[in-house]
């Protein structure tokens, strides 16, 4: 039997003025002289003892959950599947279900809920299709509600049943991060001289120089020693931020992925790139502040990617407001405390991704504030604005207004547009 967690059990307000209207009857009648008002008073009666000793239905029931396909495509539409059988030996007369499906995830056909009833050993399956903006989703336990045959009373449950559902990437989608499209890929430059695959200068031969780094065609022009000192190399440690403020939650129309959703769906992709090119990578939210602290082996990817997949990094498919986005609101207090505690929790010597629309001021300061305090930063911003309304264009601008500034102060910036694929903008998005 499924693990079931009891959530309410007691009397429904199916009765609700039963009793009154028992006693009404009965007092009518009997000034009347009338049988049949007699008569229903002592129905009433008989159904407000039944209401007094009968008890909620146990929740004796078992749920499955698949999809299909089990590994997706991106964009590609999956069936969800939840079956339900009663296991007890007596049948359930009312039992509705809702499946638990996660913020952000799209049902786009059928229906998430049904309501049968089922004899011992009876099964039932509700299915629908959905789709998603991000590469996992993890399902929350479905509702069930069991009602006697009367509805008087009731059990309200949770059910517990496997359910992480996730997208791959397809082939031509893995993005080829070079030093070209971003200085985070591969193994970083650093301005000193030692072992390493890029050549940084030559100087005067030591006596414990290894063989192989010697000079030997200044040695023959010349007929002095000299070695030559390639530029070092080192894997970094990067931080992967999303700005997870319900200033961030905008998308260019209903219906669309908001700019948190397209922000997790990059990390998560950026994340198996670095770790598979030799860095720790963490994962943080601004909104509550979080950190994943960097790692790379293969039990810390998983780790990752369980975490991108669960609050807060879910949105509740805030569209773009018909508004000047880019006003305060008086949410920069709030904004600023969250980045001081980012950066008392970021490790030293990280370089910070930041994923934002920019779409107000606190974001743009936020990539300021970090970089004031001398981490590297980037920032990955895909962009939620629309022209639909004159709001909308006065917010486009403001947005590029900061992804100007940015730029100014040397940070490193992706303006992603609106429907592009996050591959294509690692191709052509970035400047500095």
């Amino acid at each position: 039997m499924t693990d079931s967690e009891t959530v309410r059990a007691g009397r429904t307000d199916r009765w609700r003025g039963l009793a009154g209207a028992a006693l009404l009857s009965a007092a009518v009648g009997l000034f009347t002289q009338s049988s049949g008002l007699v008569l229903v008073a002592g129905v009433g009666t008989v159904m407000l003892a039944y209401a007094r000793v009968v008890t909620p239905p146990s929740a004796t029931l078992s749920v499955e959950r698949s999809f299909d396909p089990a590994d997706p495509a991106r964009d590609e539409p999956v069936t969800v599947e939840l079956a339900v059988e009663n296991l007890g030996e007596r049948t359930l007369w009312d039992v509705r279900i809702a499946d638990g499906v996660p913020d952000g995830l799209q049902v786009t056909d059928g229906e998430a809920a049904l309501g049968t009833s089922l004899r011992p050993g009876a099964g039932t399956a509700l299915s629908y299709e959905v789709a998603g903006s991000r590469r996992r989703y993890e399902f929350d336990p479905a509702t069930v509600v069991l009602r006697d045959v009367t509805g008087v009373v009731e059990r309200r449950v949770r059910l517990s049943a496997d359910g992480t559902i996730g997208w791959r990437s397809a082939a031509d989608e893995r993005p080829a991060i070079t030093p070209r499209q971003s200085h985070l890929s591969g193994l970083l430059d650093i301005d000193e001289g030692g072992p390493g695959v890029a050549f940084h200068t030559v100087r005067e031969y030591q006596a414990r120089d290894p063989l192989r780094r010697i000079d030997w065609r200044r040695k023959a022009k010349t007929g002095e020693f000299a070695t030559v000192e390639y530029r070092r190399e080192r894997s970094a440690r990067v931080v992967l931020t999303v700005d997870t403020r319900e200033a961030a939650g905008l998308a260019p129309a209903s219906g669309q992925p908001t700019a948190i959703d397209r922000s997790v769906d990059a990390a998560d992709t950026l994340l198996g790139e670095l770790i598979d090119a030799g860095h720790r990578v963490g994962v943080a939210a601004l909104s509550p502040p979080t950190l994943l602290p960097p790692g790379s082996s293969e039990y810390h990817r998983r780790r990752c990617h369980d975490f991108l997949a669960r609050p807060p990094f879910g949105s509740g498919g805030t569209t773009a407001r018909d508004t000047d986005v880019g006003a305060d609101g008086g949410g920069s207090i709030d904004a600023d405390r969250m980045i001081s505690d980012l950066l008392a929790r970021l490790p030293g010597a990280a370089t910070v991704v930041l994923f934002t629309p920019l779409c107000d001021p606190a974001s743009a300061t936020a990539a300021k504030r970090v970089a004031a305090h001398g981490y590297d930063v980037t920032v990955v911003s895909p962009d939620p604005t629309a022209t639909a309304t004159t709001g909308q264009r006065l917010a486009r601008l403001e947005r590029r207004e900061r992804l100007r500034q940015l730029r100014g102060h040397g940070i490193a910036v992706l303006d992603w547009e609106p429907g592009d694929s996050f591959v294509d903008a690692l191709s052509t998005g970035w400047s500095r």
